[in-house]
């Protein structure tokens, strides 16, 4: 049973709900945590974003067990939760992981370590309305002949995909990829505050860093629902080779967002990272 005291305002009942779950799941939840969380609640509700994200895991808990338990798992609170309860760990450890400071996130390796998030593009309903972010440090730079994932899936056709990478095949940083058409790229960096990729229609896809616009494509796209699952720090349904090293911060999966909640949902992240000494 989890028992939380925290001065001053009250703590923000989809704070609250998580807390339940990450320490039912053996995670330790701090004050500080808990108020950071709340805040970053807050600040959904405020921004408007809130209903656009499916999924979203800020990765804190105190432990890796309590890192693999998302705070959303639904667009509403109370409503319909979609994929698994946890982020279904595939060979990361408890080294793997740190709550605070400039080593915050869960690291990657780039070969053998994801996260199974069991969400769908079917769940989500079209690849033409879709987002997908992710923050973190420690990203892929300079050319290589491997594709690197931040958050993804892939079921036999490019109709049903939607990637963000943190370097593509030709080395190109940070891009975003959603139904049939070559993807559009940002600066590539070693520090990435949080990118999020949004496709809103069939003929506009926009990447953000940051919290401000920094590419868009109007490239037509086509799309067919998915029933893979999409991972995180790889690939889903089947493709190889793109694990990504990264040391991630966040990840969230949902529909497309805007350009002034992309903002406000990228100055929110920033804000729970930086409470978090990350």
């Amino acid at each position: 049973m989890l028992s939380v005291r925290a001065a001053g305002p009250t703590i923000h009942h989809e704070a609250l709900d998580w807390a339940t779950r990450a320490s039912a799941n053996g995670g330790i939840v701090s004050t500080t945590v808990l108020r950071a969380v709340s805040d970053f609640c807050a600040a959904a509700d405020r921004g408007a974003f809130r209903s656009a994200i499916y999924r979203l895991n800020l990765f804190c808990g105190g432990n890796l067990s309590g890192a693999l338990v998302p705070l959303y798992r639904g667009p509403a609170f109370g409503g319909t939760n979609y994929g698994n309860a946890t982020d279904t760990n595939v060979n990361f450890v408890s080294g793997d992981f740190a709550e605070t400071g400039s080593t915050g996130g869960l690291k990657g390796n780039g070969t053998n370590k994801y996260l199974d998030a069991g969400l769908t593009l079917a769940n989500i309903g079209s690849v033409l309305n879709l987002h997908a972010s992710a923050s973190g440090s420690s990203l892929e730079t300079g050319a290589s002949t491997s594709r690197a994932t931040l958050v993804g899936v892939y079921t036999n056709s490019a109709t049903n995909a939607a990637i963000i990478w943190a370097r593509d095949s030709a080395g190109t940083g940070r891009g975003g990829y959603a139904g049939n058409f070559n993807g559009i790229y940002g600066t590539s960096t070693a520090t990435e505050s949080h990118i999020i990729f949004s496709r809103s229609s069939a003929t506009l896809a926009a990447l953000y860093q940051g919290g401000s616009a920094v590419a868009s494509d109007a490239t037509s796209a086509s799309s067919s629902n998915g029933t893979a699952s999409f991972c995180v720090f790889a690939l889903g349904g089947g493709l190889a080779g793109t694990y990504t090293a990264a040391r991630m911060r966040s990840y969230s999966i949902g529909t497309s967002v805007n350009a002034t909640q992309a903002a406000a949902f990228s100055a929110a992240v920033i804000a729970f990272n930086t409470a978090l000494g990350r």
